[in-house]
């Protein structure tokens, strides 16, 4: 009995041992990738440009955040306000994510589930693309929004959304190769038993991908989305072409043009960086409970 007791002690000695270990590598990987943002945090509360390491404010001062939502004297009179770089920031944003998430995934399920002489090229052309920098796209696109026919449909137009035609309007074309194979790969997860029982139930093609497939497919849903989402907001290439006025421009062209000077202090720049950080986090935990795995085996099981 004795025997017994000291195994079970030791066997829970190595076990709370190990589980240390484990969450102490866990903390300290964590806060290695956290302490970039801890630090600037740290800086924008800091008076001067901070030179240390460590995050903690040496010369702690609000006068960061007194300006972190507006730039007074920049653009107008009235200077420029960080919520309204947001919202520009947003028009085009929006609009690509939606319309790339929904356009990618028809592609996809055609692809995927269809029967069609040239499928094969079909996929072929869309790793081909995948595999092209989007550099190479960008001097014909440019020609051909800029060119006299198409330039008066979106240029100082002023209707929201419609000014930045140029940065979403190929996500209504599924131009994004790598949410295609996204989804391609997710789809063919998906066992074609479930497609076939809906229509010999009556359900045609649309009614498939809607009322069968899509509770599936949310997982992925969520995360081509999501990835859209970071790609738009953080582009700053896209804007700095096609936007001109600078009372449209997103937040990827402000937070740069906002450099510190006689009014904007190294706490007013670090703030400000913060503040767009702030909305990416805030999507990304909205986003994070619908981050599971494939529920396609427990559907059939069901």
């Amino acid at each position: 009995m004795t025997d017994s007791i000291k195994r079970i002690k030791k066997y829970r000695t190595k076990k709370a041992i190990k589980e240390t270990l484990k969450f102490s590598v866990l903390i300290i990987f964590a806060f290695l990738m956290v302490y970039p943002l801890l630090w600037i945090i740290g800086a924008s509360f800091n008076e001067g440009a901070k030179a240390s390491l460590w995050f903690f404010p040496e010369k702690f001062t609000f006068q960061g955040w007194k300006y972190a939502f507006s730039a007074p004297g920049w653009g107008s009179s009235e200077g420029y306000s960080i919520f309204r770089a947001v919202w520009n920031t947003m028009q085009y944003v929006i609009p690509q994510v939606v319309f790339m998430s929904f356009t990618t995934l028809i592609t996809a399920y055609v692809v995927t589930r269809f029967r069609f002489k040239g499928k094969k090229l079909v996929f072929t052309l869309i790793i081909g693309t995948l595999l092209m920098p989007n550099t190479i796209f960008r001097i014909p696109m440019y020609a051909f929004w800029t060119s006299r026919l198409i330039s008066p449909v979106w240029e100082n137009t002023g209707l929201p959304f419609l000014q930045f035609l140029p940065l979403w309007a190929g996500s209504l074309f599924a131009v994004n190769s790598f949410s295609i194979f996204m989804y391609i790969q997710f789809f063919r997860t998906i066992p074609r038993d479930l497609d076939e029982a809906a229509m010999m139930d009556g359900a045609n093609r649309l009614q498939v991908l809607y009322h069968v497939l899509m509770p599936i497919l949310k997982p992925i849903i969520i995360t081509v989305a999501l990835l859209l989402f970071i790609s738009s907001y953080n582009d700053y290439q896209g804007p700095l072409i096609y936007i001109k006025n600078d009372d449209i421009y997103p937040l990827s062209l402000v937070l740069p043009t906002l450099k510190v000077d006689s009014i904007n202090t190294y706490a007013n720049v670090y703030a400000r960086s913060i503040v767009g950080v702030v909305v990416l986090i805030i999507v990304f935990f909205a986003a994070q409970k619908y981050f599971v795995g494939n529920e396609a085996d427990s559907a059939i099981k069901g």
